[in-house]
């Protein structure tokens, strides 16, 4: 939200639309004031007025609300392993939201920022403290003016004991989103960003490796290419939008098991990168790969991206788009963690191609991911398995999501606390909801609109609201109750 004395806009960026609703700022506050605890207040108050228009009548404001990124180019240009740091620049081509922007917000973590340029000229007096970036304007700003930023920076990475940027021996990834860090959302660890779930950009990712290593993202290889020192940069473009986490790179000592899967509409390069020890167990491990997406394409439709990828990490699992981080271990030669890559594949659908609006409905991305980790054991082996492994997840809400050790307290999917995000409500409870869905609507309606919604929101981002009434739309049933 962008806050005036007396006006309120609020830009939502997936529906292209903008509105405005006035209030009086002095009646607002109180009534607000009353559902907050005094800390609560005093961070409130710090939001408000860090947003608020000054006194020449300019503003900086939040990331998400002032700017959306139409372009990210990042190139990691230099790769320290051991001293587990690395050196980099980004392109930003970005439009302007809204008028009177008298500095262009960004969001990087922890990392040093050594230059910056707007539109080819040098800005001297951009500020970076915390995770703000902040540069100034020689003028105002008006609503759809575009501009470029390049931003030079380098340090060691901000990581979580999960998702950051993560060195290991030799390799190095990232993943984009945190389960401690609130907002969860984790791009700006690694590049300068819009990050949220909803501004969405298409990409260029470069990195130059030393000789042996591979430089692994989504979307398709354009160039490797070789200096005299036999460093190689290598170049992927991603043609399709996506949110800043789902954006990857993975950097190590890889082999590649390469195939291809002949989907409805085209023929879909396999890409799945491990580590040489573990390249032998892959065709085992991912034996199922085409009937699972057999079936996906012909319940969700066809396959969004540029390629199958996955890449193996340390620890993961995370459905980037085009390049799942999948962790070492679970390329074992065995069928044993068949369901996690089946996950993160749902993803590709449900998450990526459509992202949920905000973190309090991530049941939107998680609770299909865990439906259809266990939906595709009814199609590959039997009903008695899927039903099975339905009724154990029931039994485990039912113990255990209202607990301490579990999501402690009694949340609907819709607007759970961003610190049990990623807890049993949004996965094991989601799942439960989509199944009794399915079986509320019946099958052949319920696929169908299935199809209607993620036709609906390719590529942006829908609320828990929006995904209800696009299944209302689609099978004709009035769903209020539902």
């Amino acid at each position: 939200m962008i806050f005036y004395i007396m006006e309120v806009i609020i830009f939502n960026k997936g529906k292209h639309s903008i509105s405005k609703l006035r209030l009086n700022i002095n009646s607002f506050v109180p009534l607000v004031f009353q559902n907050f605890r005094p800390m609560k207040r005093l961070l409130f108050l710090c939001v408000i007025f860090s947003f608020v228009i000054d006194a020449l009548g300019g503003q900086v404001v939040t990331p998400g609300d002032s700017i959306h990124v139409n372009h990210y180019d990042i190139h990691l240009t230099y790769v320290d392993m051991n001293a587990q740091e690395f050196t980099a620049e980004t392109t930003i081509q970005l439009t302007t939201l809204v008028d009177n922007l008298t500095a262009i917000p960004l969001e990087l973590m922890e990392l040093t920022v050594d230059s910056v340029y707007l539109d080819g000229e040098k800005v001297s007096d951009f500020s970076h403290v915390g995770q703000e970036l902040v540069i100034p304007c020689p003028v105002s700003m008006v609503s759809g003016a575009e501009y470029t930023v390049k931003v030079w920076y380098h340090g060691q990475p901000f990581h979580e004991n999960w998702g950051g940027f993560h060195w290991g021996g030799d390799y190095c990834f990232n993943l984009g989103v945190g389960f401690v860090s609130q907002p969860h959302n984790l791009g700006k660890a690694w590049f300068p960003c819009v990050d949220d779930f909803t501004d969405r950009a298409t990409y260029d990712i470069k990195a130059t490796v030393g000789e042996g290593y591979s430089a692994i993202s989504g979307g398709t290889l354009i160039s490797k290419t070789s200096d005299v020192s036999k460093n190689v940069t290598w170049h992927w473009h991603i043609e399709h939008p996506i949110p800043t986490y789902l954006a990857s790179i993975t950097i190590g000592l890889y082999e590649l098991y390469s195939d291809s899967y002949q989907g409805l509409e085209r023929d879909i390069p396999v890409e799945i990168w491990a580590r040489p020890s573990e390249i032998n167990n892959v065709e085992a491990s991912f034996i199922h790969l085409h009937e699972v997406m057999d079936l996906f394409e012909e319940k969700f439709g066809p396959y969004p991206f540029e390629k199958i990828g996955y890449s193996g990490t340390a620890i993961g699992a995370m459905e980037h788009a085009g390049n799942i981080a999948y962790p070492h271990f679970a390329i074992n030669g065995n069928l044993s963690y068949e369901s996690l890559w089946v996950h993160e594949l749902s993803h590709m659908w449900f998450g990526d191609m459509v992202t949920c609006h905000e973190a309090e409905e991530m049941w939107v991305n998680e609770g299909w991911g865990k439906y259809c980790e266990n939906y595709y054991t009814e199609e590959i082996y039997d009903y008695e398995t899927y039903i099975g492994q339905m009724n154990d997840i029931n039994k485990e809400v039912l113990q255990y999501v209202h607990t301490v050790s579990g999501d402690g307290g009694y949340f609907a999917l819709d607007g759970v606390p961003q610190d049990v995000t990623y807890g049993m409500t949004s996965y094991e409870k989601g799942s439960l909801i989509i199944h009794t869905f399915r079986n509320y609507l019946g099958d052949d309606v319920f696929f169908e609109a299935a199809r209607h919604y993620l036709d609906e929101y390719s590529f942006d981002d829908a609320s828990s609201e929006e995904l209800r009434d696009a299944f209302a739309e689609s099978s004709g049933v009035n769903l209020d109750g539902f």
